[in-house]
């Protein structure tokens, strides 16, 4: 007897899981703002993280590098900051896709 199948994967969603608040504090929990990868299916990655008047205080374009709560050496002050994540993932990799979002930093 022989039997064949076939098995369809849907991928759906946002590669990231992502936190809405970190707390900075030096205690070796939640001390950086970094997305977890949900899925093995990202090929490029641009995190960008921007205080309330717009400007650019962290960026990387390595997923395993995430946010200390710092800007040019110094902590920023508890509040909302918005981040902007670019990357290309399955099933399109020359589809660029942009998440944006608040995160807070908690002190």
């Amino acid at each position: 007897c022989f039997a064949a199948d076939t098995v369809t994967i849907l991928w759906g969603g946002e590669p990231f899981f992502l936190p809405n608040a970190f707390s900075p504090d030096g205690d070796g929990l939640n001390d950086e703002f970094k997305p977890v990868e949900k899925y093995d299916f990202v090929k490029t990655y641009q995190l960008s993280i921007f205080n309330r008047w717009g400007q650019l205080i962290f960026e990387t374009s390595n997923i395993s590098h995430g946010w200390d709560g710092t800007y040019q050496g110094k902590s920023v002050e508890q509040g909302s900051y918005v981040y902007k994540i670019t990357f290309t993932a399955y099933p399109d990799y020359s589809k660029k896709q942009v998440m944006t979002g608040n995160v807070v930093v908690v002190r």
